[in-house]
């Protein structure tokens, strides 16, 4: 084996060395930047084991050019400064070939020595004397890493050659550098392959041995690094370094020791310097900081006056990088120079804060203790300061310090970003330390010591968010103290700040997760705590990333939860995570998979009522990246709304996660505030009355009353920034100042002044956005960074004034504002400059060479205009300059470079685009080339090569046009010509993504992209652009183009449309005549344009000629309706009726053709003699496939005479032959009267879901079958039987007995409710066959009556908009908008007419809207020439699906234009994997191709069925949940959808809220709480009852109720409400109301009160009384029911029998004192209002019982007492009824001496030890009653 290697002691050995370093991207011909470092070595032996090394003649080389053409050159400056260093001697310890100390000169510049440990690190080498192959962790240069070897041996030749691997990735101890990366987490679960960064390096040994020692011959090595910022394996940036060491001579000559004095520098692991390099985007003199500060202020000042210079973000960075050199007193001077110049003070000030070093924090102190600054730059420099800062051992005191100045401490604001800022100062300081020390917590800590001292709320709350800024395990104990687990005061705390206690252990479980996870679940686990506080520990539970034992824990207990809140967040909490794909949730997501099986799936159909986890998250595998939005709403029991909204985002990159941002809201007691009376509830009578009953029940006390709050935090990377909080003084203050008139005055006269002395300013902010560097050493010494810096810079420059006519007086009222004139003139011009840059390679104080990716965007908005604001006439008027030059409106520009540096050549930097010029071009655009040609273009590149670069371009010329192809360019203009304008959109684009098709490779090269307003030519001059605006009655007067109706241009088209639209009109139908029409035409020329509606999807044999089978059908008078409405479904799937199907389905015709079968009817019967093929044939196409006619309801209202609303699309009406004409009205009323009973099948054909219907008869489709077949039809329906003449279908009518029967959810028909409620307005059979004008004529009279077509005929616009340029020449154009809105009427509609001004333009835009009656509202846009060109429709329809309410809306685009399609196709490409995503069932089907519809059906209050039918597929979900629950049950009786019908649009939304109120009804004895629960409770004789009552502070009302003398089932009621007590009782039938004792009329019933509204009148059979300002919304009562509805706020402030309104049913039985019953019976006793023995009519009383028998307790002889108290009939009366109840019981030994009769022992206090049931009396008889009791 090989001996160590080692250089003699008595000899000189001389190698030659050379290393490179080269960055760039790996793929040839595309330009690198790097540098390379030669010269020979001299080794020498001094002692044993010391050697002496001398570099001599080093030289060095830099390179920016394209790789591998260019060559490097030399750069004699750079050469002169290192030489200067490295031909000194140095030492070196070398033993068996490891490297000990080394030695340097003293003052050597650290890179110096890190280039000769990059030497030395050659020859570190490890050879084990007994193997071959072997692996270590082995120092080198870049720290203790993994290493390999392998020795292969040349015995023969006794030479050895060893190769030796590095894994750069896997090391003991890396030596590395990062900057600004302390918010960025490891991912814990994460791999290897997730890093951005890896490298590795290969070292190659070439030995002699010999008989003196084994010499190193030649050694070479090569390193990479490779970065993918988005992890694609190809595309990758590379930095290659390499060492090549070869031995020339060995001389015999022993060194001698230098004459220098020499200073150890440590051993072979590379070392950082002291200040780290300058950012590596550029190289500045740092000599003169003072001076060179003052230079690039002014530089920037002066050259941003207006606009921001294209440097500028360059200068600020400079400006921030000399302050990081300068000293607190060159920044004092500076200071002082500028301090009364406010821009220039600006930009220092921004430079000193984003600079983080300590003088830059003392200079800040200083300014502050000085107060030089205002409020404004105080808070921004402070926060900024801190947030930017290093952190380290030396700037910890002084923030420490910064924060107790009297300055800060004075203003809470500021005291808060202080602490905040410095507690992130600890945590950065202390994620680099392992131990943080106590000195750096005091100060915070002390705060929360003190806050709790003095129990001052504000202050709690800062300690605690710092306590969660800083996460340091010390602090948990502090922490401890504000939570209700171990204090037992900290259940005084109010719950907002017990909330922030647990969320400041969030970041603490970081580093200590076990301690934090065991306090959390004590919390979540504990019942007795608020809901808001265990929701927030189970929130942080889950972020600490907990293992499958705890989540099945947390399981556990929300298996056990009574509290719904609780039970329903953690369950959705789980189920939110168990979708999770991000990996750093991996495990916490598959346990919570196993853990959510233990839960019942009840808690997923809880409605929005509930606290509830959203999470919406995506992984990219292929990129590893990911974010994951969390989203946590908690409702407090007392809100309808969320008391606590939290959500955040966080982002998951290459094995790294980060908390983007957080945001909280929170919102305590604000209902209050809102629904605040000045009503003085506690002076009225029943106040004292409710209070004194209180009292006579056990324990009851009055909810506390919430405190106002509004507090909201925002976080960014996981630290709270700022935080505000609005408690009731704000409040209070607020509404007082909006309020109150004379200081509404101030406020108001403020403004007011301020408009009319205008307002001017400039304004400019820098922002420092972020500095990420991650420094690692290559092997040849010299580091390589990547680099990451973001600046903005924001400016607004404004000029405003105004003036007010007329002007304002001193006795100014707000109303005043409404009849004056305002005048605006502005300028305002903001911008926002972003800058962005990405750098990689070497950066050393001398010299950087990178390769460097910047990005920028600007943006400007400049807005100059006028505006006059006439408020009396409802007049807006701005005028504005047209565009006179070109204004870049956005411009993004991204390029990426080559950049060489170097100090001796300050401000000449060398840069080269790393996609170079002549850069091969996509190969696809190359011209072939003959091969004369070839060669002789060939050799002029040679040329070019070996020639010097200068001269070089003269052959790159012929490159250059081969470029200009390869620049992708896009330029849109959108042209205004009468303004005058255009909005031009361009982008160029140039990359390398033809070598390799990754996002890095896109990056490369350069990118530009720009909005720009540009002028336009117009024939006259434009003055001005002017854009006015007029409401209400004046708006008529202003129109400049008359707007008519679209009737004369109805004129203009064929006489059908007109009929269509009346029909339309009459019948509610789209789409009867459009292909009548348009087959007539084809008629005539077969190749007319209409044709593409039928042939768009023409894959079908008949498509060659259309008008053969839709021509028939329009003849064919017999051809029925019903056969579109409803054809069958199971045909289409395949039965013998297959190719008929298959013909009608592929087209569009389909359902258009069908809907001929309407037409035909209209057109002359005499045509109804051609033969019964052609019929045949019509049937073919009309009975298409289900969908494309079927479930469209306009196909459906086609066929008007057989009630198509009927036929669902399961119906399977087997032939069109079926219904035709002649059925007339008759059938119809049958038909609605087999609706009402709710049965299915449609009047032409019975329906069944288990149907297969042949096609056989429809070859009968012709005139002959007549009348009386057709009774013999609607006869059946009603019998129900199941065959007919003309229908084979094995029908059973009760489809719906069950709902969905066997077919799939989309093969229903939708029924419109419209169809059923009119239609006795179809047109009668006779009435149609009459020719065209007579129909037209008579129906037109009618039509007019009823609806305008036009609503400008019978209405004056609301709204006209004019937007024109005024030009020289006085002609007017541009853009004129009116609209008409008729929106009071039953019906309400909306039209708008958009039209050009100019002359010759007939271009017009028209919108129609309108609710059409109680189940149908209809909109249309059309557009083009007089409105004609292009056309799409909406149209919304209520009815039934498959027996259950439901809404359908239609859309349709007849026609439209291109640019609109291809934009919708494009979006059409996501639907797919949408409804993928989001859980929709997909299925591929042929609709029509230009209509979609959706289908909402609810089948219960709280599930929907969806249908979406989109022209080539269905998409459908069964029971959708919806998130609150609809008013509308499972099935409504056809016979409540006769009309007057409930209005859908009027009332939905006021339905909807209605139902959203609860209600609580007691009817006989089966009693409904407010939250829904139902239980039985029989009252006991005489006595009252609490129902419901306001518990809150208030006590506003009260229920009581007990049953009346007369009947068993009677009750008699009694309220209690502000200065009235109201007795209802039962008097012969009737309901008798006493008013304070003062009895009322019996009949009609009407009182209303004086003072506080309250109102009762007779209703039905009883009373109602409505008292909304006491929180009653509705008490209904009529002797046998009571019902009472309460308002939304009185939400949780309930109680009594009706229960709590808080949402939680499963604590439904609360007793007044606040436990809860075992029972119903217990908890309705547990209401009862006792009365005085002898005086009152109960004679019941509650009393703690003792168990008759003796019971063994744990072996002990025990007597046993109830711990709640159970009624029993008074002294000397005796039960005659009796009900059993369950109690607990509170057990003692029975020899103790305890009895019941000790008033000492409260048995209520006492623990239960069992339970047992026990008889509780409810009714007695008095003989001898005791009064004295």
């Amino acid at each position: 084996f090989p001996t160590d290697p080692r250089f003699g002691s008595r000899k000189s050995h001389l190698y030659s060395y050379e290393g490179w370093v080269l960055s760039g991207l790996q793929e040839k011909s595309l330009a690198k930047v790097g540098v390379r470092l030669s010269g020979k070595l001299e080794i020498s032996g001094l002692s044993e084991n010391v050697y002496l090394l001398k570099i001599r003649s080093p030289l060095f080389e830099e390179y920016n050019g394209i790789w591998p053409r260019d060559p490097f050159t030399r750069s004699s400056k750079i050469t002169q400064i290192i030489s200067s260093c490295l031909t000194r001697p140095f030492k070196f310890e070398y033993s068996s070939g490891r490297i000990g100390n080394i030695y340097g000169p003293e003052d050597c510049p650290a890179m110096c020595i890190n280039i000769v440990r990059g030497i030395l690190n050659m020859m570190q080498i490890t050879i084990k004397k007994s193997q071959n192959v072997y692996e270590l962790q082995e120092a080198g240069i870049g720290g203790v890493c993994h290493t390999r070897y392998i020795i292969q041996e040349d015995r023969k030749n006794s030479r050895v050659s060893i190769t030796k691997t590095v894994d750069q990735n896997n090391c003991q101890e890396k030596v590395m550098k990062s900057v600004g990366m302390a918010y960025i987490y490891p991912c814990p679960v994460d791999m290897m392959k997730g890093r951005l960064v890896k490298g590795t390096a290969a070292f190659s040994y070439k030995l002699k041995q010999s008989d003196s020692g084994t010499l190193i011959t030649e050694v070479v090595s090569q390193q990479v690094y490779q970065i993918s910022p988005l992890s694609e394996p190809t595309g990758v940036a590379v930095m290659e370094a390499r060492q090549q060491l070869t031995l020339l001579e060995v001389r015999s000559e022993q060194g001698s020791a230098p004459d220098i004095s020499m200073q150890s520098y440590g051993s072979l692991r590379y070392h950082f310097p002291s200040v780290l390099p300058q950012m590596p985007l550029q190289l500045i003199k740092t000599k003169n900081p003072e001076q060179r500060i003052v230079e690039t202020l002014q530089h920037i000042v002066l050259n941003n006056q207006q606009d921001f210079h294209d440097d500028v973000p360059y200068r600020f960075l400079e400006l921030v990088q000399l302050c990081r050199i300068a000293s607190a007193d060159t920044l004092e001077s500076i200071w002082r120079q500028f301090s009364d110049k406010p821009r220039y003070r600006q930009w220092l000030l921004s430079a000193v804060s984003a600079t983080g070093t300590t003088e830059a924090l003392k200079f800040i102190k200083t300014r502050i203790r000085n107060d030089d600054l205002n409020y404004l730059q105080t808070l921004l420099s402070v926060s900024f300061a801190l947030h930017l800062m290093k952190a380290d051992e030396h700037t910890v005191p002084i923030a420490a310090d910064l924060i107790t100045s009297s300055r800060i401490q004075k203003n809470p604001m500021l005291q808060q970003v202080a602490c905040l800022g410095y507690s992130s100062v600890v945590n950065r300081y202390c994620s680099q330390t392992s131990a943080c020390p106590k000195e750096a917590l005091q100060p915070i800590h002390d705060l929360a010591d003190e806050a709790i001292s003095r129990g001052r709320e504000d202050k709690m709350k800062l300690a605690l968010k710092c306590i969660g800024n800083m996460g340091e395990p010390a602090s948990i104990k502090r922490i401890l103290k504000f939570l209700p687990i171990s204090s037992s005061s900290a259940s005084d705390i109010p719950i907002h700040v017990q909330i922030d206690a647990i969320m400041a252990l969030r970041k603490i479980a970081w580093k200590d997760p076990k301690t934090v996870q065991g306090y959390l679940i004590q919390i979540l686990a504990d019942q007795s705590l608020p809901p808001e506080v265990r929701m927030m520990a189970c929130a942080v539970i889950f972020e600490t990333r907990p293992a499958l034992p705890l989540i099945t824990t947390i399981a556990n207990v929300a298996m056990k939860e009574s509290n719904l809140q609780v039970a329903s967040f953690v369950y959705s909490h789980m189920k939110a995570l168990s979708k999770s794909s991000l990996p750093y949730t991996y495990n916490i997501s598959s346990a919570c998979n196993i853990a959510l099986k233990l839960l019942a799936p009840k808690l997923d159909r809880l409605s929005y009522r509930y606290s509830k986890v959203i999470r919406i998250g995506g992984y990219f595998d292929n990129y590893k990246v990911g974010a994951a939005g969390d989203v946590f709403v908690m409702n407090s029991p007392g809100t309808m709304f969320p008391s606590a909204v939290i959500s955040k985002l966080m982002a998951y990159s290459a094995g790294s996660v980060a908390d983007l941002v957080e945001v909280g809201v929170r919102v305590e007691g604000l209902t209050d505030v809102i629904m605040k009376q000045n009503i003085p509830f506690a002076e009225y009578p029943a106040y004292k009355k409710i209070k004194e009953i209180g009292k006579a029940l056990l324990g009851w006390k009055e909810l506390p009353t919430e405190t106002p709050l509004i507090s909201a935090y925002l976080k960014l990377f996981g630290q709270e920034l700022a935080y505000v909080n609005i408690n009731k003084e704000v409040l209070h203050q607020a509404m007082k100042t909006v309020l109150e008139p004379a200081d509404r005055n101030t406020v108001m006269k403020r403004i007011a002044s301020q408009i009319r002395n205008g307002i001017a300013g400039q304004w400019t902010q820098p922002v420092w956005l972020g500095e990420l560097r991650y420094i690692v050493p290559t092997c040849t010494g010299l580091p390589l960074e990547y680099g990451s810096y973001t600046t903005a810079l924001a400016r607004a420059a404004l000029n405003v004034d105004g003036k007010i006519t007329p002007p304002l007086t001193g006795d100014f009222r707000p109303s005043q504002f409404l009849e004056s004139t305002v005048q605006i003139r502005s300028d305002i011009s903001p911008s926002l400059y972003l800058h962005t840059v990405a750098t990689m390679g070497v950066n050393t104080e001398y010299f950087q060479h990178a390769v460097e990716i910047q990005g920028k965007v600007l943006t400007r908005v400049p807005m100059k205009f006028d505006a006059k604001i006439d408020m009396k006439l409802k007049n807006i008027k701005i005028e504005t300059n047209p565009c006179h030059e070109e204004t870049e409106i956005v411009v993004g520009r991204h390029k990426a470079f080559a950049v060489s540096r170097n100090i001796g050549e300050l401000g000449v930097e060398k840069k080269t685009s790393i996609l170079p010029e002549d850069a091969s071009s996509n190969i696809v655009e190359e011209p072939f080339k003959p091969s004369e040609r070839a060669s002789s273009e060939g050799f002029t590149m040679q040329g070019a090569d070996s020639m010097p670069r200068k001269d070089a371009y003269s052959s790159q010329e012929d490159l250059r046009d081969g470029t200009r192809r390869k620049t992708d360019k896009r330029d849109i203009c959108v042209k205004l010509h009468r303004l005058g304008c255009q909005l031009c959109f361009s982008r160029r684009s140039r990359d390398a993504s033809f070598l390799k098709n990754t996002f890095l490779h896109r990056l490369i090269g350069e990118h530009e992209a720009k909005i720009v307003l540009m002028p336009v030519q117009t024939d006259a001059d434009i003055d001005k652009i002017e854009l006015e605006i007029q409401a209400g009655s004046r708006a008529a007067s202003k129109i400049i183009h008359v707007v008519n109706s679209e009737s004369e241009e109805e004129d203009e088209s064929s006489p059908y449309e007109d009929i269509q639209a009346k029909l339309k009109k009459i019948l509610g139908i789209e789409n009867v005549f459009k292909v009548a029409n348009k087959t007539r035409h084809q008629k005539k020329q077969p190749s007319k344009k209409g044709n593409t509606m039928l042939t768009e999807l023409g894959t079908d044999p008949n498509a060659k000629n259309p008008s053969s089978s839709s021509s028939a059908s329009s003849t064919v008078s017999s051809s029925s309706s019903s056969s579109a409405a409803s054809p069958d479904r199971k045909k289409a799937v395949g039965e013998d009726g297959n190719d008929e199907v298959k013909q009608a389905r592929n087209k569009d015709a389909s359902s258009k053709s069908s809907s001929s079968s309407s037409s035909g009817r209209s057109s002359k019967s005499s045509s109804s003699k051609s033969s019964s093929s052609s019929s045949s044939s019509s049937s073919k196409s009309s009975s298409s496939s289900s969908k494309s006619s079927s479930s469209s309801s306009s196909s459906s209202s086609s066929s008007s005479s057989s009630s198509s609303s009927s036929s669902s699309s399961s119906s399977s009406s087997s032939s069109s032959s079926s219904s035709r004409k002649s059925l007339s009205h008759h059938s119809h009323r049958h038909h609605s009267r087999h609706l009402n009973g709710s049965s299915s099948s449609s009047s032409s054909s019975s329906s069944s879901s288990s149907s297969s219907s042949s096609s056989s008869s429809s070859s009968s489709s012709s005139e002959s079958l007549s009348h009386h077949s057709h009774g013999h039809h609607s006869g059946h329906l009603e019998g129900g039987s199941s065959s007919s003449s003309s229908d084979s279908s094995d029908s059973s009518s009760s489809t719906y007995s069950k709902i969905w029967g066997d077919d799939e959810i989309y093969q229903y028909r939708f029924k419109s409710a419209h169809r059923q409620e009119f239609p006795k307005r179809k047109l009668s059979a006779d009435r149609l066959s009459s020719t065209y004008p007579s129909t037209r004529s008579s129906r037109a009279s009618s039509q007019a009556a009823s609806r305008p077509k036009f609503l400008g005929d019978v209405k004056t616009p609301v709204l006209a908009v004019f937007l024109h340029g005024v030009r020289n020449d006085k002609k007017i154009g541009g853009l004129q908008l009116v609209v008409y809105a008729d929106i009071d009427s039953i019906r309400p509609r909306m039209q708008v007419f958009v039209s050009n001004l100019t002359d010759s333009s007939k271009w017009k835009l028209c919108a129609d809207a309108s609710v059409l009656n109680a189940h149908k509202a209809a909109a249309y846009l059309k557009w083009g020439r007089n409105c004609k060109d292009y056309k799409m429709s909406a149209e919304l329809v209520t009815g039934r699906f498959a027996a259950c309410p439901a809404v359908q809306v239609k859309l349709e685009w007849p026609k439209v234009p291109s640019s609109v399609r291809s934009i919708a196709e494009w979006f059409y490409k996501f639907v797919p994997g949408a409804a993928f995503m989001l859980g929709l069932s997909e299925k591929t089907d042929k609709n029509p191709s230009r209509q979609a519809r959706v289908i909402v059906a609810l089948t219960s209050p709280r599930t929907c069925d969806v249908v979406i039918k989109l022209p080539d597929m269905i998409l459908y979900e069964k029971a959708m949940r919806l998130p609150l629950s609809l008013p509308v049950g499972p099935r409504i009786p056809a016979s409540e959808l006769q009309p007057p019908i409930w209005n859908i649009f009027a009332e939905a939304p006021s339905a909807v809220l209605e139902n959203l109120k609860a209600y609580c009804s007691i009817s006989y004895n089966k009693i409904t709480t407010f939250n829904g629960v139902q239980f039985n409770y029989t009252m006991p004789a005489n006595c009252y009852h609490i129902l419901a009552q306001d518990c809150s502070s208030d006590l506003k009302f009260l229920v009581t109720m007990r049953n009346a003398e007369e009947a068993v089932n009677l009750k008699a009621i009694n309220i209690k409400l502000g200065s009235h007590e109201i007795d209802m009782h039962p008097v012969n039938g009737r309901v008798k109301l006493l008013v304070d004792g003062v009895e009322s009329r019996v009949r009609n019933v009407s009182y209303v009160s004086a003072g506080a509204s309250m109102w009762i009148h007779s209703e039905k059979q009883g009373l109602v009384l409505v008292a909304p300002a006491y929180g009653i919304d509705k008490l209904y009562f009529d002797g046998y029911t009571l019902r009472i509805q309460v308002a939304l706020w009185m939400a949780g402030k309930m109680c009594g029998i009706c229960g709590k309104y808080d949402a939680e049913c499963e604590q439904e039985y609360r007793m007044p004192n606040g436990y809860l019953a075992k029972d119903a019976v217990s908890f309705g006793h547990s209401w009862i209002l006792e009365e005085k023995p002898c005086t009152g009519a109960c004679k019941l009383r509650r009393s703690f019982v003792k168990l008759e028998k003796t019971v063994q307790l744990a072996g002990v002889e025990s007597k046993c007492y109830s711990t709640e108290p159970v009624l029993r009939c008074m002294k000397g009366c005796s039960a005659t009824k009796t009900t059993p109840v369950t109690v607990g019981f509170h057990c003692l030994p029975a020899d103790s001496a305890t009895s019941l009769t000790d008033k000492q022992t409260k048995f209520d206090q006492k623990s239960e030890d069992m339970q047992d049931t026990v008889d509780a009396h409810i009714a007695c008889s008095c003989e001898n009653e005791d009064c004295s009791a």
